[in-house]
């Protein structure tokens, strides 16, 4: 059993490196911050914006009535400015019915359905004391003081924004992660921008790539070529996700090595001999003109590939030709096949999704590394 007393001590002297404050303000008061540059929000994470027109015009309905509103989050900034961390949703739709959010015209209500008549108008057919109403509602503002550790910011921002259910697990570690590191993240979009990269995600639906599907397949890439699974399952960690996210930790705070420039390189001559090979279909189920891209076999084929690729030159007709058979050759295998089935075990979570990921990795480094 663990020490009572000596858990306290470990809980106080956490507490005691988080330097907070707070304060009630008004959204007056905050749109005039935003205008002024004294409150920031990041480009990476303004694009998070997606309440629907009817989420947004029933927040103003509830500013309107005075509800209660739950608390923003932000972090205090070396030039003691304000960094939002908490609260995208409700601060960027109070910008949106003012007019003040770039690129966007006035939000017109709807599905107002305490108050009816308060559909179908913008704010400037409200009255002046309606509109001084809106302006005035307050909002609990904590504040994580600068003193505060990076990492206990980065933290702050994963938990309140990991239960989100509108946001995918990449574009919060392509948020968060940057308290981190902005050098990490830059990278994994950098080469998420790679012409052959491109090349290979033919058949990647414009909705995931929205929701930053790329950012998370190039991370997919080096976390199951580089990272040590094994230990992260042993540390209670099951799904795909986790082991991304503990990784892209990993890197983005030096706890483990990163070869930037050697990583880029593994990485373009990887994917510039996928699809000069098989192009948009590497990843398909059959090599062929399927019009879906299967991640298992992204996983499984751009790793294997990875494993050999000094041995590989992109110029050498039959080297290109010999990964192309090999390829096509591994999708017809019966236990890659078995391996690579859309089967609740075998999917991105749960205690045997380790078992089966390693044996789709091995399988295809047999297949793609056949006279090599």
């Amino acid at each position: 059993m663990k020490n009572p007393e000596k858990l306290l001590e470990t809980i106080d002297s956490k507490s005691l490196t988080i330097s907070t404050d707070s304060l009630d303000i008004s959204f007056g008061e905050i749109s005039s911050m935003y205008e002024g540059g004294e409150l920031e929000i990041r480009p990476a994470y303004q694009r998070l914006f997606r309440w629907s027109n009817t989420q947004q015009s029933q927040f103003i309905e509830s500013l309107l009535l005075g509800l209660p509103i739950p608390p923003i989050f932000v972090i205090e900034t070396e030039a003691r400015k304000y960094e939002l961390i908490d609260g995208l949703q409700r601060i960027s739709t109070y910008l949106h019915f003012t007019g003040s959010l770039p690129k966007q015209d006035k939000l017109k209500l709807s599905h107002c359905d305490i108050v009816p008549d308060l559909n179908n108008i913008v704010i400037d057919e409200l009255s002046p004391a309606l509109r001084i109403k809106v302006k005035r509602s307050y909002v609990k503002m904590y504040i994580i003081k600068k003193e505060s550790p990076a990492r206990i910011k980065y933290d702050m921002f994963k938990r309140l924004n990991t239960g989100g259910s509108l946001l995918e697990a990449q574009e919060i570690r392509n948020s968060t992660i940057r308290f981190l590191s902005e050098q990490f993240i830059d990278f994994i979009q950098e080469l998420s921008n790679d012409n052959n990269f491109r090349g290979c995600l033919g058949y990647v639906q414009d909705y995931l790539l929205e929701r930053q599907f790329d950012d998370e397949l190039v991370l997919r890439f080096f976390t199951l070529k580089n990272a040590d699974l094994k230990r992260y399952q042993q540390e209670r960690l099951e799904t795909l996700a986790e082991f991304l996210t503990k990784y892209a930790e990993e890197v983005a705070s030096k706890e483990v090595k990163f070869d930037y420039d050697l990583e880029k390189s593994v990485f373009t001559k990887t994917f510039a001999i996928l699809n000069k090979t098989l192009g948009k279909d590497v990843f398909s189920k059959d090599g062929k003109s399927s019009a879906q891209f299967h991640a298992f076999h992204y996983e499984a084929i751009s790793v294997a590939t990875a494993s050999i690729i000094n041995q590989l030159d992109i110029n050498n007709a039959t080297h290109c030709e010999q990964i192309k058979n090999n390829i096509l050759e591994l999708k017809q295998d019966t236990k890659f096949k078995e391996a690579t089935e859309n089967k609740k075990q075998k999917r991105t979570s749960g205690s045997d999704y380790l078992t089966f990921l390693n044996k789709r990795i091995v399988i295809a480094t047999q297949f793609v590394s056949k006279n090599f």
